[in-house]
């Protein structure tokens, strides 16, 4: 059985006041769609700005976007450089970006399945804003990744298993796939049984990470072998891990997504439960939102600046 013993800080430091950054930079309408760290460790957020065009099919109404890059100094704790690229009005609603090489990766969640064939939800575009390719990596993405080397992963919700917007053979229906950076699948998920793959992950060898539902079992996984651990929680959408695979942060299970928690895995099972509480300059930092694709952790703070910080810099 799991026991919960005392709290923990998680120190983070001030990387971004995003209400500063929309003053700046004219983009007061600007939603924060999303954020992440990168493979090259840089900061990336992706500003939309909804257009006065409004149609019927959400899934194609048009929106500015604007990517900002951070680059960050993480062991000093500091910003060094922020750049912004205006990549334009472009007719469809993208949920994630991710750099891919020089590139970068526009990803819609939501696709429609449609009579002339399926949305293309993935566009490459240039820093510049030309749209460089376009393909489709399925409806109902729960999340997803890029690596060094290009590989996208992604990871789907029921909706994306199970079949929605048209979708009689979902692309998503085994869970997880590993995509080339021109959409051709690499790796799908052949032995779990996913119904909804909560959170994803990668460790500092880039070896893949995820938790699933409804076995509420954490895998690793290199592509050819696989290690499974038992989790003493229900729910949790993300998470980090440090390359020895022995210490974990996840975010709470259900009803529990502003709570934060360090695991210790011992014989396979993550028992030993202790609540981290992220701080900033020794204050309670109450979170809204949380990207912990990486061992570089990003945590959007309700008072609306961006936070971020290095997991197992003081657990190793």
């Amino acid at each position: 059985m799991s026991k919960t013993i005392k709290t923990k800080d998680l120190p983070l430091f001030s990387i971004i006041d995003i209400d500063q950054l929309r003053l700046e930079n004219h983009l007061e309408n600007a939603v924060l769609t999303d954020f992440s760290v990168a493979w090259d460790r840089n900061v990336y957020l992706l500003m939309e700005q909804p257009s006065r065009k409004q149609g019927k099919d959400w899934l194609r109404v048009p929106s500015i976007y604007t990517v900002v890059e951070i680059k960050v100094d993480w062991t000093e704790q500091r910003v060094l450089e922020t750049s912004l690229f205006p990549i334009g009005l472009l007719k469809f609603q993208f949920h994630f970006l991710r750099p891919v090489g020089e590139h970068f990766l526009l990803l819609g969640a939501r696709c429609a399945y449609r009579e002339n064939g399926p949305d293309t939800n993935a566009w490459i575009v240039s820093r510049d804003g030309m749209v460089r390719s376009r393909f489709c990596l399925g409806d109902g993405i729960q999340n997803c990744m890029v690596k060094k080397d290009g590989t996208i992963i992604t990871s789907y919700f029921d909706e994306g298993v199970f079949g929605n917007y048209g979708w009689d053979e979902p692309l998503g229906s085994c869970g997880l796939i590993a995509w080339t950076s021109e959409g051709v699948p690499l790796w799908k998920n052949e032995k779990f049984s996913i119904y909804d793959c909560y959170a994803i992950s990668l460790d500092e060898e880039e070896s893949l990470w995820f938790y699933y539902y409804d076995e509420f079992r954490l895998v690793w996984t290199n592509f050819k072998e696989d290690l499974v651990f038992d989790l003493p929680i229900k729910g949790s959408g993300a998470f980090s891990v440090v390359s020895s695979g022995e210490i974990f942060l996840f975010q709470g299970g259900y009803q529990k997504h502003d709570k934060f928690y360090f695991l210790t895995c011992k014989g396979g099972c993550l028992g030993q439960k202790q609540e981290a509480i992220p701080t900033c300059d020794g204050s309670k930092i109450t979170v809204e939102r949380c990207s912990l694709l990486d061992r570089r952790m990003l945590f959007l703070g309700k008072n609306g600046v961006l936070y971020g910080g290095v997991f197992g810099k003081n657990e190793e």
